[in-house]
């Protein structure tokens, strides 16, 4: 990663405190456990399935979706895939 953790857990933690209302409790929780375990990877993950599964993709603005892919930019391909089409492929279809 580019900058360090401890930044890029607070930009995590602080889009997720933006995203999640009271409902989503258990999904916030396992993307806290999967930071303090640092497991980054699985977080950023876990965060765009979410978002990609919403039932009305328009509760997460275009401007945040791009947030995710960009706290993913320094991941290697593999995962910035997996956001990347966790974000995209239901929010189109």
């Amino acid at each position: 990663m580019v900058q360090s953790h401890a930044a890029w857990e607070k930009r995590v933690r602080d889009l997720v405190a933006s995203l999640m209302g009271p409902g989503s409790e258990p999904l916030r929780g396992h993307v806290l456990d999967f930071l303090r375990a640092g497991e980054h990877g699985l977080a950023i993950e876990t965060l765009a399935d979410w978002i990609g599964d919403l039932e009305d993709p328009t509760l997460v603005a275009s401007a945040d979706r791009a947030r995710v892919l960009d706290l993913a930019s320094d991941f290697p391909e593999e995962t910035r895939i997996r956001v990347g089409r966790a974000l995209t492929d239901r929010a189109d279809g």
